[in-house]
């Protein structure tokens, strides 16, 4: 019975931390560690999944292990890719995920400098904190900040330099004839 009732007040904690919506994504794996593995003397919440998938992550991300470069891409274009998905299907397009992708065009476009970057140590997992922290769902969270503070002002000047480029008047020569 305590088991069922921890998984129970997880789900309820859960829910009062989203603001009434419904719990995130974790229940199936909680129900098998729950049934599955002994007590450990304290409840297994969503909290200690998500600090544990976190932890392995930036350990594997770290040391730059197999795949963490992929593991880093993958973790930052699932969850931005179904919320820009979501808000398609309602309508609305919040400035969050406009922001978010155009900072992720531009963290890969600085990626081809790889000549710097492999100098950079942990240089993934410092990555992986940043995307997290451009997609964390709040109102002033990363990417709003970076793109509102530094990338808006540069492509605001690009902007118009490439419209003072478009107003000058070319040269033409005359035509023999």
């Amino acid at each position: 019975q305590r088991r069922v009732r921890d998984l129970s007040t997880t789900k309820t904690m859960a829910t009062a931390m989203s603001g009434g919506a419904p719990p995130m994504p974790y229940s199936l794996f909680l129900g098998f560690v729950h049934r599955n593995i002994p007590p450990l003397g304290f409840p297994v919440t969503e909290m200690h999944v998500t600090g544990a998938f976190w932890g392995l992550a930036a350990l594997w991300t770290a040391t730059d292990f197999y795949g963490s470069s992929l593991l880093v891409t993958i973790l930052s274009l699932v969850y931005p890719a179904w919320m820009s998905y979501r808000a398609e299907l309602t309508g609305k397009y919040p400035v969050q995920w406009i922001a978010y992708w155009i900072i992720f065009a531009a963290v890969y476009m600085l990626e081809f400098l790889q000549f710097l970057i492999e100098y950079i140590p942990i240089y993934q997992t410092f990555k992986l904190a940043f995307f997290l922290w451009c997609m964390y769902p709040c109102a002033n969270n990363g990417s709003v900040l970076v793109y509102n503070n530094a990338l808006k002002p540069a492509l605001a000047a690009l902007d118009q330099w490439i419209g003072s480029m478009k107003k000058k008047q070319s040269v033409e020569f005359p035509k023999d004839d």
